[in-house]
């Protein structure tokens, strides 16, 4: 038989499905807990004790007792059944009162202010708790919403009262919250909650630099080094013979000046960043970045983009030379990387092993430097 505090334990298992019932309308109580009848053929001792410490818990729930016929101890009064008679009295057992009336207040201004989230109330509502504070914000939004679809916007300029960078401190839950009160009007194709819920975002800027002064006055471009917005740099019309991607900020800064060269700074996104870049593809394009499991992953997803990319420092044979310079890394068990060359790949599986990363800025500058000259100069 549990005790009481194992019944309150059994209870607070219960509590999600009975926050649910408060958003669908449904009644749960009374609410049975199994517990586990004491079993008669035990020390009596241990019976008694068993039953004096639930008959003298200071527990809001009613206990139903019958008198048993023992073999052993005669006739005893037993506790047959332990039940709440209603949410507040399970509230009150976990404390958690305050969470109740709380949440319903919540439901209530839902139903009050935002009905289009009627259907989302009847199965989540359990989520509310985790969101209390903010709850009437985040119907706020939703009201905007309902009203005004495709809003056309920056996040930051909805016209609701709340924090400017509300909306993408709480994407999670607006994600959720909105799919029902947008429903079809939302971008079904969107990858990004901007995109799903017709929201304008920045574009990504591509930086790049010159690493020859003639190349720059070849293309008439004003400056060494500068940052644009991704569709404006895959509109261009250059014609560039060599160009290299990095990953790194640092790596990216220092960079040795290189004959007919451009440089770019990837970030982590080189594929996403130079999508659609068609003056690239008459260009030797050479990419440097870090020997892990993302490193490979973006290399892979570029050659996607440019079946013809080279990668430098990321072979067998850079990795065996610079591997006792490898820190732990990360693994996406998630990902596959189908566009690797065979010393690509081995290198990639001995990243895996660790798994390992090996940063590119972690290789003496000289010796790198004079990987990537060679890389992009050789015939």
């Amino acid at each position: 038989m549990l005790s009481p505090a194992e019944i309150v334990a059994a209870a607070s298992r219960k509590w999600p499905a009975v926050l649910r019932a408060e958003g669908s309308g449904d009644n749960l109580f009374p609410l049975q807990i199994p517990f586990g009848q004491p079993r008669t053929t035990d020390d009596f001792d241990v019976l008694q004790r068993q039953i004096q410490a639930l008959a003298s818990a200071s527990m809001p729930w009613t206990i139903d007792w019958e008198e048993v016929a023992t073999r052993k101890w005669g006739r005893q009064r037993i506790p047959m059944r332990v039940v709440f008679d209603s949410a507040d009295a399970l509230a009150d057992a976990l404390k958690k009162s305050r969470e109740l009336k709380e949440l319903r207040t919540a439901i209530h201004l839902t139903r009050e202010t935002c009905p289009a989230l009627a259907p989302w109330l009847r199965t989540r509502a359990d989520r509310i708790v985790d969101h209390l504070e903010d709850w009437p914000s985040l119907v706020a939004v939703c009201q905007y919403f309902h009203a005004n679809p495709r809003p056309g916007c920056y996040a930051r300029q909805i016209p609701v009262p709340v924090g400017t960078k509300f909306i993408e401190e709480h994407l999670g839950i607006l994600r959720e919250l909105l799919d029902v009160v947008v429903g079809e009007r939302a971008n079904q194709c969107g990858e990004t909650f901007y995109d799903r819920f017709h929201l304008l975002v920045e574009p990504a800027q591509v930086r790049f630099r010159f690493l020859d002064l003639q190349l720059r006055e070849q293309v008439g471009w004003p400056v060494l080094d500068c940052a644009v917005p991704a569709p404006s740099f895959a509109d261009l019309s250059w014609k560039i013979g060599r160009v290299l991607v990095v990953e790194n900020r640092n790596v990216f800064l220092c960079l040795p000046d290189i004959p007919e060269t451009l440089a770019i700074f990837g970030a982590g996104k080189a594929a996403t960043l130079l999508h659609g870049c068609a003056w690239m593809r008459s260009a030797d394009i050479v990419y440097w970045g870090d020997c892990d499991d993302a490193g490979f992953g973006i290399l892979s997803r570029l050659r996607s983009e440019f079946a013809h990319v080279r990668s430098v420092l990321m072979d067998e044979q850079s990795w065996l030379q610079w591997k006792t310079l490898a820190i732990p890394g990360k693994r996406d068990l998630s990902a596959s990387h189908h566009h690797l060359t065979p010393s690509e790949r081995a290198a990639h599986e001995a990243v895996l092993s660790g798994p390992w990363m090996l940063e590119q800025e972690r290789i003496r500058s000289a010796d790198a430097h004079e990987a990537v000259i060679r890389s992009l100069t050789s015939e």
